[in-house]
């Protein structure tokens, strides 16, 4: 990613994640990949869903650590990941997001991306692949 250039600016629709809740119901599972913007939908989640995952890259880790907050905040307590394109899980089971802050920094920048994968509290017993 680095070196590129966009140049271009584009209006696109926005509705926020509540308002997908109200209109179609909880999902079980959300994943959200927004090309660095995960922190902002995230900003739009006013309660933990069952499980949810967000893209990073390593070019953008502060919106990481700002999604990690969010979640926090909302009650969401396992965290774990998959770099690049393996969709194996790092660590096999959940851990903190303090802890999963400091593997995403200790990440060398030819990671360059992967998902994080999230359970709120109650759903701490999901198996992990």
């Amino acid at each position: 990613w680095e070196g590129e250039v966009w140049d271009a600016d584009i209006e696109v629709p926005v509705v926020t994640v509540d308002a997908l809740i109200e209109t179609y119901g909880v999902p079980a599972f959300a994943k959200i990949d927004v090309e660095g913007f995960e922190d902002e939908v995230l900003a739009g989640l006013s309660r933990p869903l069952p499980a949810l995952s967000f893209e990073f890259t390593t070019i953008a880790r502060a919106v990481a650590y700002r999604c990690l907050d969010r979640l926090t905040a909302l009650g969401f307590d396992g965290f774990d990941v998959a770099v690049g394109d393996d969709k194996s899980m790092t660590f096999h089971r959940w851990i903190s997001a303090a802890d999963l802050a400091t593997h995403l920094h200790e990440l060398p920048h030819a990671a360059n991306s992967g998902d994080v994968y999230c359970v709120s509290r109650d759903r701490q017993a999901v198996a992990i692949p």
